[in-house]
């Protein structure tokens, strides 16, 4: 259990808030905290898969992934850009296949 603790808070960056309300001080920081439970559980999933990427590098590569959504003859489609340096290991690690470069869009409600 302290490992784990020790794990999670090794990311940890606290910075002042600026809320005062205190329903949004407890949103901020339940949100501050289950991005910190997703990056560690991220990087122990790289860690098991043996990838030779960081979490740090993996996720600027997927950061620079983008989506647009285009229309082309009445239809609408949504186009993300090509994986950059290490983001296929990123989707490699948690068993799941990127999304299609181009995907098109249900116009049904």
């Amino acid at each position: 259990m302290e490992h784990a603790f020790r794990e999670l808070k090794t990311g940890l960056e606290v910075r002042p808030v600026r809320h005062w309300v205190p329903a949004r001080v407890l949103g901020h920081f339940a949100i501050c905290f289950l991005a910190l439970v997703m990056e560690s559980a991220l990087a122990r999933m790289l860690k098991d898969r043996d990838s030779k990427a960081s979490y740090r590098c993996v996720i600027e590569d997927v950061g620079q992934m983008k989506a647009v959504r285009v229309e082309l003859d009445g239809h609408a489609f949504i186009l993300r850009t090509e994986l950059k340096g290490k983001a296929y290991n990123a989707f490699q690690a948690v068993g799941i296949r990127p999304p299609p470069r181009l995907q098109p869009v249900s116009t049904s409600p």
